[in-house]
């Protein structure tokens, strides 16, 4: 019982619940509880119960003697190194490593009292504070009318709900703004920009909104040459009329007490620095369009290093300009950091006020190599994986940048011929980009997007695959046009522009299974000739990929991702350019990929999380075949996670196999069952998903999904049944699968383990579609076609 360790008089609090609330949102009110609740799971406290169960192996008369022991120790270690002040530091930093976590453990518990959560006692005195900080909280919002109570719930004497009862009634809103502010200049700076103020007449009175609106007049008039204005001298006067409900706001700016007027600061000179201190040694001036470049040795462009500059000689001093400067040059990825600081200069006889501006920028090195060794678990075998990558920073002396990598890996898949085995699949590559911070293009003079980041970007690979049915090597050589668009300096990018006009891809492969070879023969007949997307080829094609994103790398914002990808590719053949050559085939094909995903933060490290993803590739002109890469694939560890990678599809047509059946009337009588084993290719692409992330501890997350997709084929094939996708049905043959996932957040990865079993399956035989019923956790360490273990790195979406 979760209550046996409770005192006569101790109540445990399971439950806080606000109700009444209209407008305000209840995660705001969840985050001011002074005390939080045990949770409930079905009626009872697992977490809770966790916890009391590694209470009992927790001694901390034990841990104390040890931390003793500890600083014992020290000591000791400590005198035996005398005088060697070294020897001194590496002991005192070895043992308070150790007395530190020993004193961690003392102060949370064993890791089971860590992975639950102590007792929550109520306390009526932290209720109290509770409300005091609702009340404060509502006011800040405009709520000043508002009414809170509430009432406590004790079930079987020992558990405790409480009810939190909120009335916000009529809200205060903004009806008249006025202005105090003493600068002449300041004044109608401000007022001229009043129709991009936060605060609106009739909007509600919030203190949050006159914070930021403090934080925009601030930034204004730092981005106008304002160098030594700061946010104590704005203020604002807050009259509230209560029987009108309405909120007068006056925006008082002081100004400073030594001067009746705030300092304008202009731009005197701009120095560059791109190396670093050796002291006694001058530097090599080079002036180039204003700026001072100063190097011992000048290894970067200054032509190059113009375009990333936003500060020059004469303009008004602007923070935004400075911020923008650092940015653009941290993202050429040539130096380990940078930053911009500035002097002023003694005032002129005509008072005017200069500062001169030094940006100092540390060259990062010149080689830097990153390894990766992993492992994927597929198929219930482990699989490794390993890459290598090196980059040469500033090639020729223009912030260029080269990557060389080498990757592979092995992988396990059921086999073709026999699906109780497992064959390894085998996977190499090598690729080298070089990168320009600049567009190459004709007649631009390197000044085009100069703006927004740009960068060109020119790639080779070679990737060669290596399955049980067959071979695949790939050679490829691309240009890139890379642009984005940034809202905030100190925030990534929201939008990115990739634009490829040239892309060549040759593939070569052989077809090693003959019944393998004869499925495709079969699937070709009467429909887009799967067969001959085998063939060896030449894929080229004109891409734009645009990415649209205002989330981070820990997905923790309330946030929206966008992703769509165009491709066309045989264009050359209609313009009466032939690349084809050897008998190799050309391919004409448009594609299309659009990705929409909502991140939706719940409070207290939950979120709810959807993605809509969908496609469509199709052979254009008079080509019938869609080289096989460009098809789409569902099923996988980030799609339809209950279906292994690529073996969904298509549509409501079920792929068979004939098995022996277990029958002693009829020793030889033989059934059929689902065939799992092969790739389904695809030229349309449905996908849903929903997933419900919370915190279980910690580094350890979880997370509860459903995935719904299919992939059809474009246009009926006779020998696929229902395998076209039609507008009348195709809601009806979306694959349903459902699960739980674990999360180790590793801070410099995430570790993801997808369990998840299929309950809608559009191509079940004999109707039998609904299949849920037929789940056993033991499947999940099983090879079966009911339920999958996928492993990941990374968010699936």
């Amino acid at each position: 019982m979760p209550t046996k360790y409770l005192a006569e008089d101790e109540r445990l609090l399971v439950g806080i619940k606000p109700e009444g609330l209209e407008t305000v949102d209840p995660a705001a009110i969840e985050a001011l509880y002074q005390q939080d609740p045990n949770r409930l799971v079905l009626g009872s406290t697992p977490y809770l119960a966790l916890y009391n169960f590694g209470k009992k192996f927790y001694d901390p008369q034990q841990i104390q003697e040890r931390i003793q022991k500890q600083e014992a120790r020290k000591k000791e270690k400590i005198e035996e190194a005398g005088t060697d002040s070294a020897k001194i530091q590496r002991q005192r930093l070895k043992f308070d490593a150790r007395i530190e976590r020993l004193e961690e453990r003392m102060k949370e518990g064993n890791f089971l009292m860590q992975l639950g959560e102590p007792p929550a006692i109520y306390d009526s005195t932290l209720m109290e504070e509770t409300m005091d900080q609702i009340d404060i909280y509502l006011n800040a919002k405009g709520y000043f009318n508002h009414q809170t109570s509430y009432r406590k719930e004790v079930k079987d004497d020992k558990f405790v709900t409480v009810t939190i009862n909120i009335e916000e009634n009529v809200p205060y809103r903004y009806t008249e703004f006025t202005y105090g502010i003493q600068d002449d200049d300041i004044r109608q700076l401000v007022q001229s920009t009043a129709n991009r103020s936060l605060l609106q007449l009739g909007e509600k009175y919030d203190e949050d909104i006159l914070t930021a609106e403090r934080d925009r007049i601030y930034t204004l008039l730092r981005n106008r040459g304002y160098f030594d204005f700061a946010r104590a001298y704005i203020e604002f006067e807050v009259d509230t009329f209560s029987t009108r409900r309405a909120a007068t706001i006056k925006t008082i700016i002081q100004n400073p007490e030594q001067d009746s007027t705030h300092r304008l600061y202009t731009l005197n000179k701009v120095y560059f620095k791109t190396d670093a201190d050796r002291f006694g040694i001058p530097r090599d001036t080079i002036l180039y369009n204003g700026i001072h470049y100063v190097a011992y040795k000048h290894k970067f462009s200054p032509e190059i290093l113009d375009k990333k500059i936003d500060i020059y000689p004469g303009q008004r001093y602007s923070q935004l300009r400075t911020s923008t400067t650092q940015r653009k040059l941290a993202e050429l990825d040539v130096f380990q950091f940078n930053n911009v600081l500035y002097s002023k200069l003694e005032t002129t006889s005509d008072s005017s006020y200069l500062l001169n501006a030094y940006i100092n920028a540390l060259p990062a090195k010149k080689f830097q190599e990153t390894i990766e060794v992993g492992l994927n678990y597929t198929e219930r075998v482990p699989g490794p994986f390993a890459s290598i990558r090196l980059r040469v920073r500033n090639v020729f002396g223009g912030a260029e940048n080269l990557d060389l990598g080498l990757r592979g890996g092995i992988e396990g898949q059921a086999s073709f011929t026999d699906p109780n085995n497992v064959v390894l699949i085998k996977e190499f590559g090598a690729d080298a980009a070089l990168s320009f911070p600049v567009i190459l293009f004709p007649f631009t003079n390197k000044s085009l997007l100069s703006e927004y980041s740009p960068r060109t970007r020119i790639y080779s690979g070679y990737t060669s695959s290596d399955r049980e049915q067959y071979t695949r090597t790939s050679y490829q050589l691309g240009l890139d046009y890379i642009w984005q668009i940034i809202r905030n300096p100190l925030r990534p990018p929201v939008m990115q522009f990739i634009f490829s006009p040239v892309n060549l891809n040759i593939v070569q492969g052989e077809i090693l299974d003959n019944t393998f070879r004869q499925s495709l023969i079969n699937n070709s007949e009467g429909s887009r000739s799967l067969i001959e997307s085998f063939s060896d080829g030449i894929i080229s094609f004109i891409g734009f990929n645009f990415i649209y994103n205002t989330n981070d790398f820990t997905q923790t914002r309330n946030a929206r991702y966008f992703r769509t990808l165009v491709e066309v590719g045989g264009l050359s053949k209609e313009l009466g350019l032939d690349i084809g050559y050897n008998n190799l085939q050309t391919f004409q094909y448009a594609k299309i990929n659009p990705d929409y995903r909502r991140y939706i933060p719940l409070g207290k490290q939950r979120y709810f999380v959807y993605r809509l993803s969908g496609g469509v590739a199709s052979p254009i002109f008079k080509s019938e075949v869609l080289p096989y890469e460009k098809h789409f694939f569902a099923g996988g560890a980030s799609s339809v996670r209950a279906w292994q990678s690529r073996r969904l599809g298509l549509g409501s047509y079920a792929s068979i196999k004939p098995v022996e059946v277990d029958n002693p009337e009829e020793p030889y009588s033989v059934g059929v069952e689902r065939d799992f084993s092969l790739e389904q290719p695809g030229e349309v692409l449905i996908e849903a998903n929903v997933e419900y992330r919370f915190n279980i501890f910690s580094f350890l997350n979880g997370a509860v999904f459903v995935d719904a997709g299919n992939v059809w084929l474009l246009q009926e094939d006779v020998n696929r049944p229902k395998a076209n996708f039609e507008f009348n049905r195709f809601y009806k043959e979306l694959a349903v699968g459902t699960g739980f996932g674990i999360r180790f957040d590793l801070a410099v990865l995430i570790l993801r383990f997808d369990l998840a079993t299929k309950v809608y399956d559009p191509g079940g035989l004999y109707g039998n579609r609904f299949i849920l019923d037929d789940f056993r956790f033991s499947d999940f360490f099983t090879r079966n076609s009911q339920s999958t273990l996928q492993i990941g790195i990374g968010y699936p979406f």
